[in-house]
């Protein structure tokens, strides 16, 4: 799955790389992100998607979920976290084709495992846990045309099981 999804956005990359235009953000735009992560705190390669709507010049809100599977000897676990954001996007800034923006998330995570072999009976908990989250976030987004961009976030969960540092990089589609 995670070898379809990096292919997935290389062919992107390709398809879209001869057109040249430029967006900013855009009040009363939509932009979705389908998006793959890598954190430093996580057992697999997560994907999942952010949506934003601009309420403002400058103002985004909305949120994003992200999965993880990944599987250890004895056992199998996932983690689907929930967000919502508000982002500040920086668009007085003389950046042609950039799209750079800072802001946070509120999110829960919700964390499950299940033992592969009958020790189930025998062994119970987890090392992490199902909670609430705050996260940094730092990002850019580069266009390549009006509707299509590249976006880098970097990321921080802050509290809970599951702190730590992380990056997602995904394809934006903005609709208007």
């Amino acid at each position: 799955m995670k070898y379809f999804a990096v292919f997935g956005l290389l062919l992107a990359f390709v398809v879209v790389a001869a057109s040249a235009g430029t967006e900013e953000f855009v009040k009363g735009a939509f932009y979705l992100t389908p998006q793959i992560g890598l954190y430093s705190w996580g057992g697999s390669i997560p994907f999942g998607a952010a949506g934003e709507f601009a309420l403002t010049p400058n103002i985004g809100v909305g949120g994003a979920v992200m999965v993880h599977f990944w599987s250890e000897e004895f056992w199998n676990q996932s983690l689907i976290s929930f967000s919502a954001e508000v982002l500040y996007h920086f668009t007085n800034l003389k950046a042609e084709k950039f799209d750079i923006f800072a802001g946070g998330g509120l999110g829960y995570s919700v964390y499950s495992w299940t033992w592969k072999s009958g020790f189930d009976d025998f062994f119970s908990g987890s090392s992490g846990a199902s909670g609430l989250y705050l996260n940094p976030i730092v990002g850019a987004r580069y266009w390549f045309s009006p509707k299509l961009a590249v976006s880098l976030r970097l990321i921080s969960s802050l509290l809970g099981s599951w702190t730590g540092f992380g990056g997602q990089v995904g394809v934006t589609f903005r609709a208007k």
